[in-house]
C-alpha cells in the first residue's frame, strides 16, 4: 500500500512539474504567415439579388474573390485590390439559381471559405 501511494505521489509531482514547465516557455515561430483578414461576413444573408462581402485587411493586397456552387464549380470570380481597414464586395445573383454557394476570400498566405445563400 505504502508502495502505491509512494508511486502516485511521484507521478502526480512529475506531471505538475510538467505542466509548469509549459507554462514558462515561450514558443517563437519566425516563418509562420499572419493572418492578415478578419470580421468576414455576408450581409444580407440569405439574399435575393445582392449581398455585400465585409471584411477586414491589415495590409494593403490583392484578394481573389470566388464563388462555387456545392458541386465545387466555379460560378463567379474577381480580383480585388484591399485597402487597410474596412472593406466590402459588392456581389450580384445575375443568373444564379436558388440555393447555397461558397464564397472565397484568398490572398498570398490564407484562404478563407464561408457560405452564402440565394432565396
Amino acid at each position: 500500500m505504502k508502495k502505491l501511494l509512494l508511486i502516485t505521489i511521484l507521478l502526480f509531482s512529475a506531471f505538475s512539474f510538467a505542466q509548469q514547465n509549459e507554462k514558462n516557455t515561450i514558443v517563437i515561430k519566425k516563418n509562420e504567415p499572419q493572418a492578415t483578414l478578419s470580421s468576414i461576413s455576408a450581409y444580407p444573408n440569405p439574399f435575393n439579388v445582392a449581398t455585400k462581402i465585409n471584411f477586414q485587411s491589415t495590409i494593403i493586397q490583392q484578394i481573389e474573390f470566388t464563388v462555387k456552387n456545392l458541386l465545387g464549380k466555379t460560378v463567379y470570380i474577381e480580383q480585388v485590390n484591399s485597402k487597410i481597414g474596412y472593406n466590402a464586395i459588392l456581389f450580384n445573383r445575375d443568373d444564379l439559381i436558388k440555393g447555397m454557394y461558397i464564397y472565397t476570400l484568398q490572398t498570398e498566405t490564407e484562404v478563407i471559405s464561408k457560405r452564402i445563400v440565394i432565396r
